[in-house]
C-alpha cells in the first residue's frame, strides 16, 4: 500500500468525544505500517456507533493535534469525514434537540455506551480549581440529570462530586426519573475552613462491573458560594477539555457544547488550521 486513510473514533470504545488517544494510536500505526503514508480521518459528522454527535471543539482538537503530527512527519496529511462547506445548508445546521444542556448551550456529559464492559473503581471526571473568597459559608450548588430512572438495577453508575480528592456527594443513576434535572445543593464550608482554593471534580464512577448498561449523566448550572470558577455554566468547552480525565477507557466524558450552525463555525475552524498549517 502506498498509503491508509485512519478514521479516528477513540478506538476500541468508538466514541467522537475523546481525543487524547490520538497521539498513541498514531505511534502505533507509524511502528506497524513503516514507509507509509497515513492520512488521519476526524468524524466531523456524526458515527452511527457513537453516542454522541461530534461537536465543534472536539474535531477542532483531532484536527490540531492532528496537524502537528504532520508538521512532525508522523501523518502525510488530514482530511475530514464530512466537513462542512455550506454555512446554510440544513444538513449541517443543528437541531434544537440536539441542546441537551439544562440553560443555555452546555453541559458536561458522562457516558457509559452500550455494548461496553466497564470494571468496578473505572471512572472519567472533571476537574476545576476554584478561589476560595471571604465569607462564613461555602456551598456547592448544580444540577445533574441522567437517561436511567428508579426502573433500572441500581449499584453500577454512580455520580460523584468530589472536594480535594474525597466524595462529599454522590447519587446513583437509577434514583431520580430519567431525563429530569435535579438541583444538588453541598456545604463544604467546615471543610474548606482556612483554605484559600479549592479542586472539585465532578465524575461517573463504576460501583459494579457492566456488559451492555447504556448511560448518559449531565451535570450544568453550578453556582458557588464563597468561591469563584469561571465558565461555571460549562459553555465554553475549551475550560473544562483540559481537565477532563479517565480511569479506565470505557467509561468518557466531555463538555458538550451545542452549536446551532454547526457547519458555519467548524467550517471556519478547520479552515484556519489549514491556512496556518
Amino acid at each position: 500500500m502506498d498509503g491508509v486513510i485512519f478514521p479516528f473514533r477513540d478506538e476500541p470504545y468508538r466514541d467522537t468525544s475523546w481525543p487524547w488517544s490520538l497521539s498513541h494510536q498514531v505511534r502505533q500505526l507509524a511502528q506497524r505500517l513503516p514507509g507509509t503514508e497515513i492520512y488521519l480521518m476526524p468524524y466531523a459528522y456524526p458515527l452511527s456507533h457513537a453516542a454522541q454527535k461530534p461537536t465543534v471543539s472536539y474535531v477542532e482538537a483531532v484536527t490540531r493535534k492532528g496537524v502537528e503530527h504532520v508538521r512532525s512527519g508522523e501523518l502525510a496529511g488530514v482530511l475530514q469525514y464530512k466537513l462542512p462547506y455550506h454555512s446554510r445548508d440544513l444538513a449541517w445546521t443543528r437541531p434544537a434537540a440536539d441542546n441537551l444542556a439544562r440553560t443555555g448551550s452546555g453541559r458536561l456529559s458522562f457516558v457509559v455506551q452500550q455494548n461496553t464492559a466497564t470494571k468496578a473503581g473505572m471512572w472519567c471526571g472533571a476537574t476545576r480549581t476554584a478561589t476560595v473568597t471571604s465569607g462564613t459559608v461555602k456551598r456547592i450548588t448544580f444540577h445533574h440529570s441522567d437517561t436511567r430512572g428508579p426502573q433500572d438495577p441500581a449499584g453500577h453508575h454512580v455520580k460523584q462530586l468530589l472536594l480535594n480528592g474525597t466524595v462529599v456527594w454522590e447519587r446513583d443513576v437509577t434514583a431520580d426519573t430519567a431525563g429530569t434535572w435535579v438541583r444538588a445543593t453541598v456545604d463544604v464550608t467546615s471543610r474548606l475552613a482556612g483554605a484559600t482554593s479549592a479542586t472539585l471534580q465532578w465524575r461517573l464512577y463504576e460501583r459494579k462491573a457492566v456488559t451492555n448498561y447504556v448511560v448518559d449523566a449531565g451535570v450544568d448550572d453550578i453556582t458557588l458560594t464563597g468561591m469563584t470558577m469561571s465558565d461555571p455554566g460549562v459553555e465554553n468547552a475549551a475550560v473544562w477539555t483540559p481537565n477532563l480525565t479517565r480511569q479506565g477507557g470505557p467509561v468518557y466524558c466531555s463538555a458538550q457544547v451545542y452549536h446551532e450552525n454547526y457547519g458555519a463555525d467548524l467550517g471556519a475552524l478547520i479552515a484556519g488550521l489549514y491556512a496556518t498549517g
